[in-house]
């Protein structure tokens, strides 16, 4: 036997085929190397924060929170309302949709967080809806999903986490776009950008880190054209406790910054600022109070209750 080469059943093995094993056996160990391990709140978030475990939230109704919001689209900072709607459900981990049947076995309890815009221009109106379904427990993203439409076209992005894979399939109807499919291996510090506005609810206030915690992120993903879903560094740090005046009036809010690293396209290398409110009774729950962000995007609290939205009068 000849250094370099080995033998199978009589087959000798070449260099060129012990590497392509030794890169499948590392690939492997790559996407599944927590595969057996417990489910845990990622850092730097709070595994006992009180806000999720509330009982508000099996009222019966949703979070529905209006904030006069800003975007630039066309070099033009435009005015509007946005709307956010949260609230729990069960999802089917196999059709990845809402649960038919609640109580069947294997169901996945989440919030599901709705960032509902239409954003008036010239000559029409633009139409965002970004949906992030995260764990109830654990606050990893289950999905998220953003669609656009205007007069020109429409755009469709999809995200879903599976098997420790972030599986991103986007449909633009912008040239030499079209349809792009792409996976990511899920590690404990990879965060999407669409859940952060929900998740970092549960960052430690009390006590947080006195240093910057670097994660992995994925940027925004509401935007018309195809979004790069590769993961980049960030940071997230806290800023502090503030008073704010906001159109619902003075609130006293947590703010936290998420610094982005250069690499990110577009204006999503933009730092973005999150105020949570300090008050965690059922009234508040340490909902988002305002945030400033990519694309010019400004949100600030004018109402907040709780409604059963999709009930008909």
């Amino acid at each position: 036997m000849t250094a370099g080469a080995s033998t199978r059943r009589g087959k000798r093995w070449s260099r060129l085929e012990w590497a392509v094993v030794v890169a499948c056996v590392g690939f492997c160990g790559f996407v599944l190397w927590d595969a057996d391990s417990d489910p845990k709140v990622p850092p730097p978030l709070d595994p006992a924060a009180k806000w999720k475990s509330d009982r508000v939230w099996h009222d019966g109704k949703a979070e529905y929170a209006v904030y006069r919001a800003h975007r630039t689209i066309y070099g033009k900072s435009r005015e509007y309302l946005a709307t956010i709607i949260t609230n729990t459900q069960h999802m089917d981990p196999e059709t990845t949709t809402k649960a038919a049947d609640w109580s069947r076995p294997g169901m996945v309890p989440v919030f599901k967080h709705n960032v509902s815009e239409i954003i008036p221009t010239e000559n029409y109106d633009y139409r965002y809806l970004t949906t992030a379904f995260v764990r109830a427990d654990t606050l990893e993203p289950f999905k998220v999903v953003m669609s656009s439409q205007e007069d020109c076209g429409s755009t469709y992005k999809q995200i879903v986490n599976a098997a420790k894979m972030l599986t991103c399939d986007q449909f633009s109807y912008f040239p030499e776009e079209g349809h792009t499919s792409n996976r990511v291996g899920v590690s404990g510090d990879l965060y999407l950008q669409d859940t952060l506005s929900l998740v970092l609810r549960s960052f430690p206030f009390n006590e947080p880190p006195k240093e910057p915690v670097k994660i992995r992120l994925i940027p925004d993903l509401t935007d018309t054209h195809r979004s790069d879903p590769t993961p980049i560094d960030a940071l997230i740090r806290y800023i502090g406790r503030e008073t704010l005046d906001l159109p619902i009036g003075s609130t006293v809010a947590h703010h936290v910054r998420v610094e982005l690293a250069e690499e990110a396209s577009k204006a999503a290398a933009e730092a973005s600022d999150y105020w949570f409110a300090a008050e965690t009774g059922p009234a508040w729950l340490n909902v988002l109070v305002r945030y400033e962000g990519p694309f010019g995007v400004v949100y600030e609290l004018a109402s907040l209750k709780r409604w059963a939205y999709w009930e008909r009068p």
